[in-house]
């Protein structure tokens, strides 16, 4: 039996008898701030597109409202990790702010242009299409709901993980000023300011800004290297230096919402939200390499031995001081949004809403993926580096004569002379995105005594591109820079995708009696893209149209609802949904759909001093779509299988090298586990809770390609086994005046978790480090003074730490045959939050 599952068993028999219950519904939301009340606060969610207490909900759902928000300092979706049963949440490598989620056997990215993810998520009920830069901080957010499960009937497509839905608040017409100032380690500072109009006549508004900066926590050895991309357009700078610092925030938000209610049956709310961000990716470290691999292990050797230092490794697979990322540049990030809501309120039975939404982003970002870029181009590096270069461009070499071989390794030395002195990017990405997308949805809400119904119809319509720099590859392989640091035009490759999306849905709640219900729903939904790219070099350029994806697909949803009691509610459903299929690259993949069985138990004991959570699951997935990076050896091997085919050998030879990411058929997935919530309020003023997530994760069937690229086996990687929480808020009377004081500790753990998929390797001890991660727990605090009275003013001051046993695990790799990078989770973190308001 491993640790992870020990564990978990552990736990569980700990916390069921207490528990005996239900589905997911994190409720620490409920302070202590009314000391007259030692009960546990109801929580108003909207996952079933009305609102409703979250323990009426049957849908295993953790909600955190605003105060919880605060207390944990999340800012972010990357903040939410570890925070509901079974959730984690890491950056992607690469710099471009998109948020990996893992939840009920999924792991979520969709990277590419034209590709979709399977946990989606909504800001202010308007799905993000484009999940690239949906890492940026929000200033008001009310509410953010985790629905786990497939969600496709009120959802729709993309969801067959979950959701995650952030809900800003409305202006509310009291005129309110609040100002927060923090300071801590890392140089970090973080300065927030709301300003709440008085209402004037049907008006109401409120702006906010966040100004967020922390400095990297990881060195760059290779501080200073110049790069100039002036080349590809004004957009990426002339001259930039590569960053002193690794891992860095800086960014701006600004938030606006102004809302018209000329009466009480009628509002419409207009938000605008911008985020601006010129932070650096997450340190890479290199881990090590395989001197002993067939010819590119003694090129590398030679490589790494012609530097005039030495270059940075880290054995252990730990977050280093510092690695050599020489190719990191400041990214560009402009992430904004515009959405308008209206609500008409036609009668005591039916509500209509409408939600129309524009969003646009625009990311440009490097990253030295494989932990060692950029390189010196000395004299002698030259050798080695024409000759990978030479067998790199022309695979065919392998098989040819010496002399053939020589001669070409010679002309490409010759070719590579006069870049002498400058710079040689190992494995590197530039990677530019933008990202253009219009929706309207229309929902109306019909409630009888007996009958509850929604009904909904959507339209979407997405323009998305990706790639690298104009006239520039995304993921640079052997390529020589000159000393004057011009990044050279060439083997280009470009995303280009428009997507249309039409759907309606219908979802009925019947209550046969006061005990028993029934809950069905059903949605269609017609996707159509067209999708393009173009590859070569610059006045030679190629480009690949696949035929248009149309595809109509059904998805739907039946449940059964028992409340034996006004706090308890026991329900057991089936759902279904779907990923919308496509094609990248020229590549074509299906939908990738899901089936679920889930059963769940939500139930409030001891005058709702108790509550707990629990859902038992069992989910299918096929046609399970996986990004794959054309860097490593297997991956460009499964683009292969997929392209020869459809184009031939001679297109996919100059198509795989300038396709960097691309979309497969992976397979099936087979999910099932357990999910528990538990939260009491023993005494006033104190909480206490807990969740526990326990989720088996099987690969039944692998695409033979996969197979194949793999050396016939793949592992289950990224998915840890067991995840948990365990957390104590205690907020006293007041101590002077109306002045309390609140203190908060968590701790998250995560089971031990494969991060390389490769089963069968050749002895490689260098490699090993970077195969998986082991289960660790991470520990956060704070100590607020609330309710400090200052004149007409009301302060808070607040001390906190986050992972204050500092774990340097690594969170993310890229593990290959011939050499392995990692980053890292996120370092020990303190500082103080001071925060006035009128």
């Amino acid at each position: 039996m491993t640790s992870g599952i020990r564990t978990f068993m552990l736990v569980s028999t700990m916390l069921v008898p207490v528990a005996f219950a239900p589905v997911q519904a994190w409720a620490q939301e409920a302070t202590a701030t009314d000391n007259s009340n030692t009960g546990l606060q109801e929580i108003v969610v909207t996952a079933q597109k009305r609102e409703q207490s979250m323990q009426d909900v049957p849908i295993a759902i953790t909600a955190f409202t605003q105060q919880t928000l605060e207390a944990n300092r999340i800012y972010n979706v990357n903040d939410l990790s570890g925070l509901a049963p079974g959730l984690t949440v890491r950056p992607s490598a690469g710099g471009i702010q998109l948020p990996a989620f893992t939840m009920r056997g999924q792991v979520s990215f969709g990277v590419v242009a034209g590709s979709d993810k399977q946990i989606s998520i909504y800001l202010d009920n308007v799905y993000l299409s484009s999940p690239r830069g949906t890492i940026f901080d929000l200033p008001d957010v009310a509410r953010i709901e985790v629905l786990r499960g497939p969600q496709g009937t009120l959802f729709g497509r993309n969801a067959t993980g979950g959701a995650v839905s952030v809900t800003t608040r409305d202006p509310t017409g009291d005129p309110h000023v609040k100002a927060e100032f923090s300071y801590g380690n890392y140089d970090q500072y973080r300065i927030r300011f709301t300003a709440d109009t008085p209402q004037i006549g049907p008006f109401s508004a409120y702006f906010s800004f966040v100004r967020h900066y922390q400095r990297g926590d990881i060195r760059n050895a290779d501080a200073g290297v110049i790069w100039n991309r002036n080349s590809a357009g004004p957009r990426y700078g002339n001259t930039q230096q590569s960053v002193k610092w690794l891992g860095t925030t800086d960014s701006n938000s600004y938030f606006a919402a102004v809302k018209f209610e000329p009466s009480d049956s009628f509002k419409t709310v207009y938000k605008f939200d911008r985020n601006e961000d010129a932070g650096t990716p997450d340190g890479t470290g290199f881990v090590g390499y395989n001197p002993s691999a067939p010819l590119t292990g003694a090129l590398v050797t030679a490589l790494l031995n012609s530097q005039p230092t030495p270059y940075l490794t880290d054995p252990t697979a730990r977050r280093p001081a510092a690695v050599n990322n020489g190719w990191v540049i400041p990214r560009i990030a402009r992430v904004q949004g515009h959405s308008l809501t209206s609500t008409w309120q036609a009668s005591d039975n039916i509500s209509v809403k409408n939600i129309f939404a524009y969003r646009s982003n625009f990311i440009f970002s490097t990253a030295a993926i494989d932990g060692l870029s950029s390189f010196t181009f000395t004299p002698q590096s030259l050798g080695a580096y024409a000759t990978l270069a030479a067998f790199s461009a022309n695979p065919a070499l392998a098989t040819a004569s010496p002399t053939v071989q020589a001669a070409a390794i010679q002309a490409t030395a010759n070719a590579l002379a006069p870049n002498l002195g400058g710079q040689f990017v190992l494995i590197g990405t530039e990677s530019t995105s933008a990202s253009k997308q219009y929706s309207d949805e229309l929902q109306v809400n019909y409630h009888t005594d007996k009958l509850q119904l929604t009904a909904g119809a959507l339209w979407f319509h997405s323009n998305d591109t990706a790639g690298g720099p104009t006239g520039m590859q995304s993921v640079l392989s052997l390529v020589a820079v000159p000393p004057s640091g011009v990044v050279p035009l060439g083997r280009q490759g470009a995303f280009h995708n428009i997507a249309t999306s039409l759907a309606a849905y219908l979802q009925l709640e019947y209550d046969f009696t006061d005990q028993l219900s029934l809950v069905a729903g059903g949605r269609i939904t017609r996707d159509k893209k067209d999708s393009t790219f173009t590859y070569g070099n610059p006045g030679a350029l190629n480009t690949i149209v696949p035929p248009t994806y149309k595809k109509t697909k059904p998805n739907y949803m039946v449940g059964l609802n028992w409340k034996p009691n006004a706090a308890t509610l026991i329900y057991a459903k089936y759902s279904t949904s779907f990923v919308s299929g496509g094609s990248t690259g020229g590549i074509p993949y299906e939908p990738e759909t899901a089936s679920s069985i889930e059963a769940g138990l939500k139930a409030d004991f001891l005058d709702h001093k108790l509550r707990t959570n629990l859902a038992l699951f069992h989910v299918d997935y096929h046609h399970f779509q996986g990004p794959q990076g054309t860097s490593q050896l297997s991956s460009a091997v499964i683009a292969h299988a997929a392209l020869d085919p459809l184009y031939g050998v001679a297109v996919a030879n100059a198509v795989v090298p300038a396709l960097s990411t691309f979309v497969f058929d992976q397979g099936s997935i087979r999910a099932q586990g357990v999910e528990l919530e538990v939260t009491a309020a023993p005494a006033r003023g104190l909480q206490l809770g807990g969740s526990l997530g326990y989720t088996d994760t099987k690969y039944p069937f692998v695409s033979p390609a996969v197979l194949a690229a793999n050396n016939g086996a793949v592992r289950v990687t990224n998915r840890p086994k067991v995840t948990g929480t365990l957390w104590a808020m205690y907020e006293t009377q007041p101590i002077s005046g109306d002045m309390t004081l609140m203190l908060r500790s968590d701790a998250n753990y995560l089971s031990h978790m494969d991060i390389d998929p490769q089963v069968v390797r050749v002895n490689v001890p260098q490699l090993e480090p970077a195969r998986s991660v082991p289960a660790y727990w991470l520990f956060n605090a704070r100590a607020a003074l609330r309710h400090i009275k200052v004149g007409g003013l009301e302060g808070e001051l607040a001390v906190w730490g986050k992972n204050l046993s500092d774990r340097k695990y690594a969170n993310f790799a890229l593990v290959q045959d011939i050499a392995t990078s990692v980053n890292f989770i996120p370092p020990r973190t303190y500082g103080v939050d001071f925060g006035i308001e009128f």
